[in-house]
């Protein structure tokens, strides 16, 4: 079983989340896009504060010992997730409510979130909110790609301190064909400081920038948590996110 030092999702949204006091009846339109999620963790710890590297372990193979033992394991699903677009509102930021349907364990009913272009994203904290999902809300913002913000080598930045997290975004359009872009995401979050936890983030966004809609994403994620003399955890994440419908797509 998978031993998680700190939920993932937490640190991918990096923001204080408030109850959203938003409602509507009515939908703009909704999206559905196939998923696979998995997660693979090892773990090195220390099974005793005494170093005893050098001295005989007291075994019948007459190996030496230092103390350390390893550990690992992972997990891996694959679904659909949907997501209904409620409004928008008037600073731009998007109303959604956004649910996973998990062949195995990944499944969460509706949750209601606002997104922002710049990658904001606050949700319910009442309800369960997977990493997968923060994914892919991350850019669904209507302005994520604004051509005022882009420098000659078609690139923006972003960076944020938020939550004790220092985040560091890079995005480049690799391609645009028509406004069929493909766009690379390179994402850091540290702790001030330096700290023990570090998440580095590398991304294929498919964005169809006409209809501001993400149509695919790739992404792989190293998170890396130093314990010291404890020991140090290295877990991956990768998850992957195709759109099969678009009911706001203009016919």
């Amino acid at each position: 079983m998978v031993y998680f030092k700190r939920s993932i999702a937490v640190i991918v949204a990096s923001f204080s989340l408030t109850t959203i006091a938003v409602r509507a009846d009515t939908s703009l339109g909704t999206l559905t896009y196939n998923f696979t999620y998995s997660v693979n963790q090892n773990t090195t710890t220390r099974d005793s504060s005494t170093n005893v590297e050098g001295a005989n372990a007291q075994g019948l193979s007459g190996e030496q010992s230092n103390g350390m033992s390893h550990y690992g394991g992972n997990l891996n699903d694959k679904g659909t997730m949907t997501v209904q677009v409620i409004k928008q509102q008037p600073d731009g930021a998007l109303v959604v409510m956004i649910s996973e349907q998990g062949q195995d364990v990944r499944r969460a009913p509706p949750a209601e979130c606002v997104v922002y272009g710049n990658t904001h994203v606050i949700c319910d904290p009442n309800k369960t909110v997977y990493t997968e999902e923060y994914t892919l809300l991350r850019f669904l913002g209507g302005n994520f790609v604004d051509p005022s913000q882009l420098d000659a080598r078609k690139h923006w930045q972003i960076v944020q301190d938020s939550n004790g997290l220092n985040i560091k975004a890079d995005y480049t359009i690799d391609s645009n064909n028509n406004g069929k872009m493909q766009i690379s995401e390179t994402r850091s979050l540290r702790q001030p400081g330096g700290g023990s936890l570090t998440t580095d983030i590398q991304t294929k966004i498919g964005y169809d920038y006409p209809r501001a809609v993400p149509t695919s994403v790739d992404e792989y994620v190293t998170q890396r948590h130093d314990n010291g003399v404890s020991g140090t955890s290295t877990t991956i994440y990768q998850t992957t996110l195709d759109l099969i419908s678009d009911t706001m797509a203009k016919t």
